[in-house]
């Protein structure tokens, strides 16, 4: 991974991105944020919910059952406008498209100007896998979008809890319509809704997109919900700012179509571990 030192503008790598552990650097001469990650060891954990514990559980998310995973990073914030941007220029890619005056949606101008550090929104199924594409190429890393699994194995570790944090929602952790904040939030602004490994913004703030085609649990990786291929919705997860609490439970399961796209949509990274 040929990287040199490189210095860009604030109006390019916020200094408050760098702060968070972010880092921009130049790669076969295409310019790249890359974020933070945190480590998930591998082992089993409690998928699903289990409605005598879980008040609001709903049908897709039983039977609550144990999945075991190989371990893996996951971006510890989703992705945000300034890395995507990168992509958008780098790889002369279409910017994402939207209206402010659109009820739903956002300009891209909107987000550069103002948003830097904020999810990036407006960007389709199909956008998120080609940006983790992109990454993967230049950095010769397996990026990707995490699975339903890891997803929910990140924002909750193995014990079964409800929120990233624990069992009891608290409006002070995350960004979703209880408080009342009407837009998405800079990512980290929420420190006490740290999931057990880390990551943060796994509840509200924005759905992010998974590679997992939305189908009935008990999950299992081979039944054909991780082909990548496949033109079935994939399932979304941790709710988003215009939403309430109870859409943002860890174990809460959504989907949009593949090519969907709105100002409370975005995606987050994970990363393979090579075998050794």
């Amino acid at each position: 991974m040929p990287e040199s030192v490189h210095v860009a503008p604030p109006d390019r790598f916020p200094p408050r991105l760098a702060s968070l552990g972010y880092h921009i650097a130049l790669l076969n001469g295409a310019e790249v944020i890359l974020p933070p990650l945190c480590d998930v060891p591998a082992g089993p954990f409690l998928m699903g919910s289990d409605p005598v514990k879980d008040k609001d559980a709903q049908d897709d998310e039983q039977p609550q059952h144990t999945v075991t995973l190989a371990a893996f990073q996951i971006g510890a914030y989703p992705v945000t406008v300034a890395e995507y941007a990168c992509f958008v220029r780098a790889n002369g890619r279409a910017a994402p498209i939207g209206e402010d005056t659109t009820p739903g949606q956002m300009s891209w101008q909107t987000q550069l100007t103002h948003r830097l550090d904020h999810p990036v929104v407006m960007v389709s199924w199909y956008d998120a896998v080609a940006y983790a594409q992109w990454l993967a190429d230049l950095t010769d890393q397996p990026w990707r979008l995490p699975s339903e699994a890891e997803w929910e194995k990140a924002a909750r570790g193995i014990d079964g809890r409800l929120y990233p944090w624990g069992d009891q929602f608290d409006a002070s952790r995350a960004n979703t319509s209880d408080g009342k904040q009407d837009a998405t939030t800079p990512v980290g602004s929420y420190p006490g809704g740290a999931s057990p490994y880390g990551a943060l913004d796994m509840c509200g703030n924005v759905w992010e997109r998974t590679s997992s085609v939305f189908k009935r649990y008990p999950y299992r990786a081979k039944d054909g919900r991780e082909r990548e291929e496949s033109p079935r919705d994939r399932a979304l997860r941790g709710g988003s700012w215009d939403l309430p609490a109870r859409l943002a439970r860890v174990a809460f399961r959504n989907l949009y179509l593949l090519d969907d796209l709105g100002n409370y949509l975005g995606f987050r990274l994970a990363r393979s571990i090579p075998s050794a």
